[in-house]
């Protein structure tokens, strides 16, 4: 590759080295790059030390020690004089007046304006020198352009790599090994909360998972870490599939087409969209989209709706990507009894979050073991939270009511038969249903064949 290493010298040579935001401006070419810039820049230079020198010399005649020479792009140069001393002023001087000001007058004169009109001449001749010199530039510039591309193309690269060296080597990444379907993480870190957490110590976790266990059940309480643990595993396979080094002590993983995830809780009220259905059409392309390549990752859906709507529809999700989607997927719930699925969904696995209780005190340990929660601790978080204690205890009493009062239902779980629905299908057999063959002409049937083919593929929606 060509490093254009002469042109890099000619335009080192050519700028100052903190030149003004606009060529219009001037001062943007060094001293000695132009023999006519530098002429006009001498005749520019000798004119200012002109006004420096005669704004001394009129002091001195003058006798008038506040007597300054000032410049605005209105009236030119001008003689400013206070008003206290524009009293001794002499018409023999060859003062004019030209403005009076609150506390000053200004005054020019005849050699004054003589001399501007050549100081002024010389900054405008040096401006377009300038400008010729540049656009002549520009024109050399452009001979290189495709040059240009390829080195600039090939530094962003190179900047890119350097940029993810520096990263693994400074915070002690490994190089994760791609695999054809096991996905294993031993001792997972956030890149992120790992370096901002560096007064209390981060808890690493793990994560197996394979074509037998292809579905994580994540149970827990909140601030127990399960939203932490689902987007560190997202960002240790971006991270390792734009070729940087993950936060971890060993990393197997296969490639991931996608990642699909529903995280966190947010409306569109722009459109019209409520938290729940915001939730629900993310889940919807996540199902609609994914493949057995793909990487799903869903927080606690359903918690927009009634509780058995909410549990109905996360217990459909889990069995539709078991039938039918295939994908690895990490499903956080506090749905506790959809962790009965295990018994009959055979490549879902039960993980939680860990928490030690001590009497009505919780300390969140932030680890994830395999099997399920008991409970999810939500009167302790709001306790943690400072809700008033009348509130908490009255919270805890009625708990329990509900629980002693909650009919407990054996219930059969069965994976039943699902099958994928592609919304590309109905679309393409509504418009072969309405096409007419004795009607198109050979050059209709190609375009229609080629558009049913694009919509077919799902190159229409790229």
């Amino acid at each position: 590759m060509d490093p254009l290493d002469e042109l890099r010298e000619l335009l080192d040579g050519a700028f100052v080295d903190n030149p003004p935001a606009s060529i219009s401006e001037g001062g943007v070419f060094r001293d000695g790059y132009s023999e006519e810039l530098d002429e006009a820049r001498k005749i520019q230079r000798s004119g200012r030390e002109f006004i420096s020198n005669m704004e001394a010399q009129e002091r001195e005649r003058t006798g008038i020690k506040t007597l300054r020479i000032g410049y605005n792009k209105v009236f030119g140069y001008y003689i400013d004089i206070s008003k206290a001393a524009a009293a001794q002023v002499k018409d023999e001087w060859g003062y004019i007046r030209k403005q009076t000001l609150v506390n000053n007058e200004r005054f020019v004169s005849p050699q004054l304006k003589e001399k501007e009109e050549m100081i002024l001449h010389a900054e405008e001749n040096a401006i377009r020198i300038e400008k010729q010199l540049f656009a002549g530039l520009l024109a050399k510039i452009k001979l290189q352009l495709a040059k240009l591309q390829r080195l600039s193309s090939a530094l962003s690269q190179i900047d890119c790599y350097c940029g993810l060296a520096e990263l693994s080597s400074k915070y002690g990444y490994v190089r994760p090994e791609f695999t054809d379907d096991e996905f294993v993480i031993i001792q997972g870190r956030h890149p992120i909360l790992n370096e901002r957490m560096k007064k209390t110590r981060y808890v690493a976790n793990d994560l197996s998972m394979n074509e037998r266990e292809s579905i994580l059940l994540i149970t827990g309480p909140n601030m127990g870490g399960k939203s932490t643990y689902m987007r560190q595993t997202a960002l240790i396979v971006i991270m390792a599939q734009i070729g940087c080094y993950v936060p971890a002590k060993q990393v197997r993983m296969p490639v991931f087409d996608k990642i699909f995830t529903r995280i966190g809780a947010s409306d569109d009220i722009l459109s019209g969209q409520s938290t729940f259905m915001v939730e629900m059409t993310e889940a919807n392309r996540a199902l609609q989209e994914a493949t057995e390549r793909s990487l799903i990752l869903f927080d606690e859906i359903g918690r927009g709706t009634s509780t058995y709507d909410g549990m109905a529809l996360a217990q459909a999700m889990i069995e539709y990507i078991a039938a039918c989607v295939h994908a690895k997927t990490l499903f956080s719930t506090h749905y506790h009894e959809l962790t009965s699925l295990t018994d009959s969904i055979g490549v879902v696995r039960n993980v939680h979050v860990v928490v030690k209780e001590d009497q009505e005190k919780v300390t969140f340990l932030y680890k994830v073991k395999d099997g399920k929660a008991d409970r999810s601790y939500g009167i302790n978080v709001a306790r943690l939270a400072g809700l008033p204690e009348a509130v908490t205890d009255r919270a805890k009493d009625l708990q329990k009511e509900l629980e002693s009062k909650r009919r407990i239902v054996q219930q059969s779980y069965q994976l039943v038969e699902m099958k994928h629905d592609d919304p590309r299908t109905k679309s393409v057999m509504e418009k072969l249903k309405s096409i007419n063959p004795e009607e198109l002409s050979p050059r209709q049937a190609w375009v229609m064949l080629e558009d049913l083919y694009e919509e077919a593929s799902g190159k229409k929606e790229q």
